[in-house]
Order: structure tokens, then sequence, then C-alpha cells
């Protein structure tokens, strides 16, 4: 409020000497001096109030991981407009690669830093925080095997240091290419948070990559392939709800780019959708998999046979998938029992077992009633 009363006041001012200014006035170059003047000032004034938004503004934006990585690209860059790590190499060839890591904040950090091989998450994006993913990557060959150990880099306050990474490529010809990340992570912990189980917290860390694609073939691009490999039925999965699970695997050392994917599941192929579920950016790194996940909603599911019809498209390539399976009774029962979205079926099937046993208490309790009184009778007929 201030700043725009200021502005007004200014600009009241600057209003008077325009008006006041003519060709023929001899003061009218000396009024038009007053006039700069006064824009000098009031930009002045402006910048005054706004600097501590901007400074503010400044150290929102330098806040978070405190330190930065940059790639020394080598000769042997095949995409030069990339500014991670994209290279052609031989067999059994080795090579350093060198990354240039600032500490931008006054105190001392230790950052770990490590040669990841890329993953697929549950939810479908490619990731790299992973130095041994284990299962999760079906790689012939791990960014662990190919280059040096893990190293820990103390940096001081607002120090710069380069550090290396040897690698040595596969001693056999591969097709397709080698993907992972160089990642680099504060060792010290941010803030940490409780999760709705009870007992667990995650720790937050502060990391950050640079993309390694290392490549034989220059010239031939080896395209991903995708395999649906089963389907399953969960109450419990990274959704937090009831779903079908299908389990898709990248099974070629190529990634498909982002893809768009629409799963439906009827009683039968062709026949009506009963749920279903797109979903787009989905990501999968080389040679991994992970279960797409559509959720059933408010849909009463019951036992038996069902269909599953899956669409995945990128720009390389559309997959198709068609495919039956089955739910079993203790399934859909399970799946039915977590879906939150059904409380009023399982309302109304209280309010019957409510009705059935009172009915059943209230024909118990004229069953005694009666036959109390039909005993009662028999004595006084007896005693006639």
């Amino acid at each position: 409020m201030v700043l725009k009363q200021l502005y007004q006041q200014l600009n009241y001012q600057i209003l008077k000497i325009r008006s006041e200014k003519s060709w023929g006035n001899p003061t009218f170059f000396r009024e038009g001096e007053r006039m700069k003047k006064l824009h000098i000032l009031m930009l002045s004034l402006i910048g005054l109030f706004l600097l501590p938004l901007i400074m503010d503004m400044q150290t929102v934006q330098a806040a978070g991981a405190g330190f930065t990585v940059i790639a020394n690209i080598p000769d042997n860059q095949y995409n030069e407009a990339l500014s991670s790590f994209d290279l052609v190499m031989k067999p059994n060839q080795t090579e350093t690669l060198s990354v240039v890591i600032e500490n931008l904040e006054d105190n001392t950090k230790t950052i770990s830093a490590a040669a990841n091989t890329g993953y697929t998450t549950d939810s479908g994006t490619e990731a790299f925080d992973k130095h041994n993913p284990g299962k999760l990557s079906q790689a012939e060959y791990q960014f662990s095997q190919l280059f040096d150990q893990p190293q820990m880099i103390t940096l001081k306050p607002k120090e710069t240091k380069t550090v290396n990474f040897k690698v040595k490529m596969p001693d056999q010809l591969y097709a397709g290419v080698l993907k992972g990340a160089l990642y680099f992570k504060d060792t010290k912990a941010g803030s940490t948070q409780g999760t709705d189980q009870q007992g667990f917290s995650v720790k937050n860390y502060y990391a950050m990559a640079i993309g390694v694609v290392l490549r034989e073939h220059p010239n031939i691009h080896t395209p991903a392939n995708l395999k649906l490999r089963r389907i399953r039925v969960s109450e419990t999965n990274y959704l937090h709800e009831p779903a079908v699970l299908a389990k898709l695997e990248n099974v070629r050392a190529a990634t498909p780019g982002a893809m768009t994917i629409n799963a439906k599941v009827s009683k039968h192929k062709g026949s009506k959708t009963l749920f279903g579920y797109q979903r787009e950016g989905i990501t999968m790194a080389t040679n991994s998999s992970f279960e797409y996940g559509i959720p059933l909603g408010d849909s009463w599911i019951n036992h038996g046979k069902y269909h599953l019809h899956l669409v995945a498209k990128s720009s390389q390539k559309t997959w198709v998938f068609d495919r039956d399976f089955e739910i079993s009774v203790n399934q859909a029962m399970q799946m039915n029992r977590k879906n939150k979205n059904l409380w009023w079926i399982w309302l109304i099937i209280i309010l019957i077992i409510i009705f059935i046993i009172l009915l059943i208490t209230t024909y118990y309790l004229g069953y005694r009633r009666r036959k109390k009184q039909d005993e009662k009778q028999i004595k006084e007929l007896e005693k006639q």
C-alpha cells in the first residue's frame, strides 16, 4: 500500500511537469531534467522496496542440494548437445570421466559418489538412486561392474573439486546401450518425516545425478521391446488401493521413451469395460520391469475369469497386449474388503446380518415363550 501511494504521488509530479512543458517554453528542457530525475528517484525507491523480496527469492533458489555437479564432456561424446555423458566406446576400452563438484554453502560437506545402474520404479519412472538395484534391473552388465568403487568426497565451504570415475567396457561387443548415472548424495540427512505406518519414518537426502550412456554402435540403434509377463491382483500396492497389476518388462538394452499406457479390464475380450486406467509420461530403464496398476475404483469385483487389454504407446512404437486372467474367491473377497469406495455395500451387508440375527433372536425368544406357555397349560390339565 505504501509503495502504491508513493508511486501515485511521483506520477502526479510527472504529469504536472508534462502539462507545463511546451516546445516554445525556454524552461522545457529544465523541466525535462526534473522529470528525468523524478523517474530515477521513483525507480530507486521501488528498488529499495523490492530488494528484500529479490534477496529472498535468490535465497530460495539457492537453497536445496547446496552443491552443484558439472560433467567435463570428452571428445568421444556422441550427442554434443547434451550436458550429460553419452559416449562412444569400444569393447574393453578404458576411460576416465571427470565431474566438477562445488560446495555452495558455508559448511563442510561430505558427498557420496557412485555409478548407478538405471531401473524402473513401481510408479513407472526411470531412476538411478541405487548402486546395486538387484532384481530391479535385468541388465547384462551393471554399472557397479564397469566402474570403480563408490567414493566419499569432502568439500570445505565454497570449495570446488574435480572427481574422476574410471570405466571399462565389456570384452565382448555389446548390442544396445549401457545406461546409468553418476549419483551424488549429501550424506547429511535432512528433516525426518513420519509416514502412515506406525514406527516408520523417512529421512530426506539431497542428491544430484549426471546421466551416463555408453554405446558401441553409433550408427545402429537397438529399439526397445516390451513384454507382458504376468497379471495379478493386489489390495496392497503403490497405488494404496485394490488394483489389477500388469507386469511389463523392457527386454532390450534400450529405452522406449515417454509412453502413454491405457489399460482396460472386461469380462471377455471385446465386451464392456468394467474398469480401466490411463497414464502419460511413463518411462522405463533398459532391461527392467515394473507393474502397471489398474485401480478398481468403486467397482465390485466377483471371482471368475477376466480379460486385460493394454496399449503402451511411445514415439517409437505401439505395443498391444490382450490376455485373460482369473480372480479367485479369496482374492475377490480381499479386494472388495479393502475397497474404501464400497463402504455402503458393507453397510448393507452388516445391516442384513443384524436383521438376520434379530429374526433368529426374536424367533428363539418367541419359541421359548410358547414352550413355557405350553408347559404351563399341560401342568394345569394334569391337575384337573
